[in-house]
């Protein structure tokens, strides 16, 4: 490991935070059973019921934090896997808080709760908070089927969250303080938590869509550099206008990129960045055209200046084991994060054995084919460039086809063991690649990709 790329947090830091989540959510538990003296005399269905609003409010609040990319809490695990994590907690807070309504009427023998159009006033603003949350959930699940643009997606996504969560706050308050009956929240304990738990909600939503912008206008990029690496691919190097706000990213790692130019959206974006940590020249993401907003990256020139956030991810060669062999397969622009890998290792002259496993449709998709072939030539890494072209010429020599597990078997000689994995490229060919691993026996913990669905 060199000293131009920073460690990332190890497992200790990981289990801290996992630790720190779930004591979050058993929190409001805890705290209503020791200040509420007759809360198991409630019956079984009703304190059920409580208990899986408290703890389905608790989520919806750790939600925030889990979306508001805040480096201490990302870099133990990184971003793709939070923002898994993120959706699949918002579907169990969905199911718990869809619970609660049923079990309380159940409970309690009320079912106008459930039947009746006409309601008091605390108990619509848990209708409408419930009926939001649904609706926000399904249109993040299915947003891609559903065809909703990313960015207004996004934007909606986020006022329709923290409506929900004022929505949820104040029928949680006005119900659980309760009048002759103490509700859960009645002790100034619970009810400080509560107000606690929303603060926090709101401070990460706020650092998330307003302080990281102030923050970050401070520390503008500069393009320094345009480059068509092929027909449809460009790289772009940024600088900080500022030396003394570069960072140095990870091989493998990505970041954010806002470009400060008329004729191109002002919209945040991530891409990998291909460039090694190792180098003074900047920052690099290599960016393939594949919609309305990378169409617009020709339009870029040397002089714009961007806002960039990060470096996010744990994709690196750097968290496996340094001496194990590597086996980086990539699929198209995919080759981007593997590139930054590659880059490091050959200036760091790391002693390491490399197989870059390169799937494109043809030869003029092969990006980096000039210096991948001169990073063959040297002694350090030990590098094996394999190129499979699905489409390729009649007089392409190299493997043709999809990649398969015979080519898989024939350029591992069998050896499937005791090598790191690190795939990237379009979520089919990706998540194709990795049931062949381990179809072929490779374990799981040695398998690494990076995917970002949404």
């Amino acid at each position: 490991m060199n000293s131009t790329a920073p460690n990332l947090p190890r497992r200790r830091a990981a289990i801290f935070w996992i630790v720190i989540y779930a004591l979050v959510i058993a929190a409001p538990l805890l705290l209503v059973r020791l200040t509420q003296q007759g809360h198991g005399q409630q019956g079984f269905l009703k304190e059920l019921s409580n208990n899986l609003a408290l703890a389905g409010f608790a989520i919806l609040v750790l939600q925030f934090v889990l979306a508001a990319r805040i480096p201490r809490t990302e870099s133990p695990f990184g971003l793709d896997y939070l923002l898994r994590f993120h959706r699949a907690m918002g579907l169990l807070a969905v199911l718990m808080l869809l619970a609660h309504p049923v079990l309380l009427a159940w409970g309690i023998g009320r079912w106008w709760l459930l039947t009746r159009f006409i309601v008091p006033w605390p108990v619509e603003l848990g209708r409408l908070a419930l009926l939001t949350l649904v609706v926000t959930v399904i249109t993040a699940i299915w947003r891609q089927s559903l065809r909703l643009e990313y960015q207004r997606w996004r934007n909606w996504h986020g006022r329709m969250v923290v409506f929900v969560l004022v929505l949820a706050f104040v029928h949680s308050m006005v119900l659980g303080i309760g009048g002759r009956d103490r509700g859960d929240l009645s002790a100034w304990p619970a009810r400080a938590l509560w107000f606690a738990l929303a603060a926090c909600a709101l401070g990460a939503y706020a650092y998330h869509r307003w302080f990281h912008r102030f923050y970050h206008r401070k520390i503008l990029h500069e393009v320094t550099n345009v480059k068509q690496e092929s027909r449809d691919v460009w790289t772009l190097t940024f600088a900080p206008v500022s030396p003394r706000h570069r960072r140095v990213h990870v091989p493998g790692q990505f970041h954010y990129i806002t470009v400060l130019n008329p004729d191109v959206p002002r919209e945040e974006h991530p891409f990998s960045i291909s460039s090694s940590p190792a180098t003074a020249d900047g920052v690099a993401s290599t960016i393939k055209i594949v919609g309305d907003f990378t169409a617009q990256v020709p339009k870029i020139k040397p002089g714009d200046r961007a806002y960039i956030r990060g470096p996010f991810g744990r994709f690196s060669y750097l968290t496996g084991a340094p001496e194990r062999p590597l086996v980086l397969i990539a699929g198209g622009v995919g080759i981007t994060p593997l590139m930054s890998m590659l880059r490091h290792l050959r200036d760091t002259r790391a002693n390491r054995s490399v197989l870059l496993v390169f799937v494109n449709r043809s030869e003029e998709d092969i990006i980096f084919r000039e210096e991948l072939a001169a990073m063959e030539s040297l002694d350090r890494p030990q590098l094996q460039v394999v190129h499979v072209l699905s489409r390729p010429s009649a007089g392409w020599q190299g493997c043709r086809g999809r990649l398969n597990r015979q080519i898989l078997a024939e350029l591992l000689r069998g050896q499937v063991l005791e090598k790191d994995y690190y795939v990237c490229g379009p979520p089919a060919m990706a998540e194709a690649t990795m049931r062949l691993l381990r179809e072929m026996g490779v374990p799981q913990f040695s398998i690494h990709s990076e995917q970002f669905s949404y």
